[in-house]
């Protein structure tokens, strides 16, 4: 008797852990003009994690990101993210024009092919205290709660569309 319940415990708890490794987890966004504070609904959210591709393996460079899909909810977005993932903003934009970050760090270090630290979101971080983003733009601040991840973004230059063109 005293063995059954030792297996039946071990299932119990590789079950449980296999739950846990597989697990999504639901964050609001909230984005915002780093230059004004006013919010920013309505537009394409995109997110990428830094450490999936496709196929679920892990790797820290920039081959095969896989998406991570957002959708609309009132003044503000929710994402379903990996509970272990980090996220990368990706892009925010519709018809009138496109938004990136207000951060002074690069998106992307060409010498090591990462992304910057300051673009990095990890989800265990939001989902405890809640994370700002750096606002490079003006002065203005937000408080974030737990679950959820506030963006400092502005409208993209023309050099900035000019030049990411040159890429693709």
């Amino acid at each position: 008797m005293a063995l059954r319940k030792s297996i039946l415990s071990c299932i119990l708890f590789v079950i449980a852990h296999i739950g846990l490794f597989a697990q999504n987890t639901t964050i609001h966004v909230r984005v915002l003009d780093g230059r004004t504070g006013r919010n920013l609904a309505g537009m394409r959210l995109a997110f990428v994690d830094y450490h999936s591709d496709p196929d679920k393996r892990k790797h820290d460079d920039l081959n095969g990101r896989l998406p991570v899909k957002s959708s609309l909810n009132g003044d503000s977005y929710t994402v379903s993210a990996d509970i272990h993932g980090v996220l990368v903003f990706d892009g925010l934009g519709d018809r009138t024009g496109f938004w990136t970050p207000c951060t002074r760090q690069k998106f992307v270090n060409s010498q090591t092919q990462t992304y910057g630290e300051e673009h990095l979101y990890p989800v265990s971080t939001i989902l405890t205290t809640g994370l700002v983003s750096k606002n490079s733009c003006s002065k203005k601040t937000a408080v974030s709660e737990a679950g959820e991840l506030i963006l400092f973004v502005r409208p993209t230059t023309w050099w900035e569309r000019f030049i990411s063109g040159m890429r693709e």
